[in-house]
C-alpha cells in the first residue's frame, strides 16, 4: 500500500492539536494536527512544546513508522532541516530559482554531525510528515547521502551520477544495499566528496525505501571522523515559489548569536508573509560523537512572541 493512503487514513482518525491559523487548503486535507500514540509527537505546539517534540524525535531510534514496513523512519522521527543563507532578497522557504531539488539534512541520535553545510548558522525545520499540521504539502523525499552528496553537480534532481564519476551512481544500481557494502565503497574513495553514492528512498520503493534508509543510517553512524565532520544530505523534490503557508515548517533554528539574527529576521518575515507564528529554536550540534544535539526555546531570543 502506498504511504499516502496510510497518511490519509491517519488524518481521518487522529485527534486535534491547534496552534497556528489554518491556511487555505484542499478540503480533503482535514482540519487539525496529528498525534501519534506511539511517539507522542504532536503536529503543532507552543515554543517549549516544539523544543520538546524535537528532542523526542531526535532520540527516537525506530526502524519504521507505526510498524509499517513501507514507512521509513524519516517520516516520523529525527529532525529534518534545511540550513539557509540569510538574506533580505528572498524568503527562506523558497527554493533557488531554476533548482530541480532542495537539499536538507537529517539529525538523529544515530545520525550525528557537528556542522552545517557551507558553515551556515541558521535555517528551518520541517515537521516529520506523519505529524505535520493538516493541510501542509509533502515535497517528495527522493534520496539520502550518509555524507554530503555534492548534489548540485548531479542530475536527476540531485540524486544521479556526478559526471565522469562512476562510483557516484545510485547505490542500489551498484549493488550497494547494506551498511557494510556502503562502508566498503566509502573506504575505497579517498576523496569521498562527490565520489560516493546515494540511496534511493522514493515512495514507490515502499519497503525497499525503509530498508535502504536504515542501512544508510547505520553506514553514517559507522563512518568515523569524516562522516561526523560532514553533514548528511537528503534531496527533496522542488516546490513552487511563495508556498510558505502550506509548507510543513515547524520552526526556524539558529546555532549561535550569528545565526540568531538571521533566525529573527526569518521568524518575522514568515509571520508577515503567512500570518503564521513559528518558534525560533536554538539547536546545538554535538561536537564529539559521544555528545548529543539539544533543542531549546529561549523566550528572550524570539523576535516576536506570537
Amino acid at each position: 500500500m502506498k504511504r499516502i493512503i496510510l497518511w490519509m487514513f491517519v488524518l481521518l482518525l487522529s485527534g486535534c492539536a491547534t496552534h497556528e491559523p489554518s491556511p487555505k487548503v484542499d478540503s480533503d486535507q482535514g482540519t487539525s494536527g496529528v498525534q501519534s500514540a506511539g511517539t507522542g509527537i504532536l503536529g503543532a505546539g507552543t515554543g517549549p512544546e516544539i523544543a520538546a517534540y524535537l528532542t523526542k524525535a531526535y532520540h527516537d531510534k525506530i526502524n519504521m513508522c507505526r510498524n509499517n514496513p513501507s514507512a521509513p523512519p524519516f517520516l516520523c522521527s529525527g529532525v529534518l532541516f534545511r540550513a539557509t543563507e540569510n538574506s533580505t532578497l528572498f524568503h527562506f522557504w523558497d527554493p533557488r530559482p531554476g533548482s530541480t531539488g532542495v537539499s536538507f539534512s537529517w539529525l538523529r541520535v544515530d545520525a550525528k554531525f557537528n556542522k552545517l553545510v557551507f558553515g551556515y548558522n541558521n535555517g528551518f525545520i520541517f515537521y516529520p510528515y506523519f505529524f505535520k499540521p493538516a493541510g501542509k504539502i509533502e515535497p517528495e523525499i527522493l534520496c539520502f547521502f550518509p555524507v554530503d552528496g555534492a548534489t548540485l553537480s548531479r542530475p536527476d534532481k540531485g540524486c544521479g551520477q556526478v559526471p565522469n564519476v562512476p562510483t557516484s551512481v545510485r547505490c542500489q544500481t551498484q549493488g550497494i544495499n547494506t551498511a557494510a557494502q556502503y562502508l566498503a565503497h566509502y573506504n575505497n574513495q579517498p576523496g569521498k566528496y562527490g565520489s560516493l553514492c546515494g540511496f534511493d528512498v522514493r515512495d514507490y520503493l515502499n519497503q525497499g525505501a525503509t530498508t535502504a534508509f536504515n542501512e544508510a543510517v547505520k553506514a553514517q553512524e559507522q563512518g568515523g571522523t569524516f562522516a561526523f565532520n560532514t553533514q548528511n544530505e537528503f534531496r527533496l523534490d522542488v516546490w513552487g515559489q511563495n508556498l510558505g503557508a502550506t509548507l510543513p515548517i515547524e520552526a526556524v533554528f539558529y546555532l549561535n548569536d550569528t545565526g540568531k539574527a538571521g533566525a529573527q529576521y526569518d521568524q518575522r518575515d514568515f509571520k508577515t508573509q503567512t500570518g503564521i507564528w513559528i518558534p525560533m529554536i536554538r539547536m546545538t550540534l554535538p561536537q564529539t560523537p559521544a555528545a548529543d544535539a539539544t533543542f531549546q526555546f529561549i523566550p528572550a531570543d524570539q523576535a516576536i512572541s506570537s
